[in-house]
């Protein structure tokens, strides 16, 4: 049975010193800062590292609410997320090189792993960083953000009044004189 481990958030993983039966650990911080404007908080997670070979096998879980901004309105979102990263961690610049490894039925990613000794909550933050959307939005149907005067379209519609009699440009004005034969 693999041993479990409540560790403080500062906690490092030596590779070279993990049993053959693997180790589990829990860990928990309050607030993590992303990139930019993103936050995780009341972020918890589970870790299992076990030794294959030359190589470690890495399972993370891990939960907490995602804090940014609507990528179209800019209004803030608190998210509840989670993820689920299995991969292998290899110092083998050939394994590496290939970028996925089978181990039994399994196909997993490689990760590069130069070190001996990790910091378990850097790997929990870059798997956020991994899995996060690409381009998170408050809603579905979000409207934006109006091109004219700024308001936020979700909260009504503003007072501004695009121009729809602009002057055709080249383009428009070259399609409007061709001249199709369309003959069945």
């Amino acid at each position: 049975m693999p041993r479990l481990l409540k560790l403080p958030s500062d906690c490092v993983i030596d590779l070279s010193k993990l049993p053959i039966e693997g180790l589990r650990l829990e860990g928990s911080v309050g607030c993590m800062d992303l990139e930019g404007n993103e936050i995780l908080r009341e972020l918890h997670w589970r870790m299992f590292a076990q030794p294959s070979k030359k190589d470690v096998f890495f399972d993370i879980q891990a939960e907490a609410v995602y804090e940014s901004t609507c990528c179209r309105c800019l209004e803030p979102i608190d998210k509840p997320v989670a993820i689920l990263s299995q991969f292998l961690g290899s110092s083998d610049p050939e394994l590496v090189t290939r970028g996925s490894h089978t181990l039994g039925t399994q196909d997993l990613d490689v990760v590069y792993l130069p070190e001996e000794i990790l910091d378990e909550e850097v790997m929990v933050r870059e798997q956020f960083i991994l899995q996060r959307p690409m381009q998170l939005l408050c809603r579905e149907d979000c409207r934006g953000l109006c091109s004219y005067c700024g308001k936020n379209l979700n909260k009504g519609q503003c007072q501004c009044r695009p121009e729809y009699s602009k002057t055709p440009g080249a383009l428009a004005k070259a399609l409007a004189e061709i001249k199709l034969d369309l003959k069945p």
